[in-house]
């Protein structure tokens, strides 16, 4: 008999999914709108309905790539060509032109870096979230804390 949950241990799947889902966990509803902000300067990111980052490819053009900042909405557009399977140079924050690469941090995925900067629902709390910086690649984390943030029913940020 195979031991399915085994299986997800050995991927990692078990840090996105656990037992339940975050969403589920959180009571979040899965196209809850984040407010998104550099950590570096704290300007916004988010202009006309979208995430804004900065975009870097392997070949040094420099672009803009915009998300959607819907919880689980994977909608993104760039300004140039970026191929789904192409790993970024670097992700910036518009406003500052810092680097959003987290240092250290490499996708269990795909082994690719990962950019971090703060989301929320409210203005209340500012929460790190670190994602994958390959377009199709769905891997992120947060940290212990700020994950016990999200899933507490009574927290200020929901």
């Amino acid at each position: 008999m195979e031991d399915k949950d085994a299986d997800l241990k050995n991927n990692g799947e078990e840090e996105v999914l656990g037992e339940k889902s975050l969403m589920e966990r959180s009571h979040i509803n899965k196209d809850t709108y984040l407010n998104c902000w550099c950590p570096h300067c704290s300007a916004g990111l988010n202009e006309d309905d979208k995430v804004v980052f900065k975009i870097t490819t392997k070949k040094g053009e420099v672009g803009i790539s915009k998300m959607s900042p819907y919880l689980n909405v994977l909608d993104r557009e760039t300004t140039m060509h970026v191929k789904d399977q192409d790993e970024l140079t670097d992700v910036q924050c518009p406003h500052c032109d810092t680097s959003l690469i987290a240092p250290g941090e490499i996708c269990i995925q795909d082994n690719c870096k990962m950019m971090a900067f703060n989301v929320s629902v409210s203005d209340a709390q500012k929460l790190k979230l670190i994602l994958c910086i390959r377009r199709t690649c769905r891997w992120y984390k947060m940290s212990d804390e700020d994950n016990e943030l999200l899933i507490l029913r009574d927290s200020h940020e929901w």
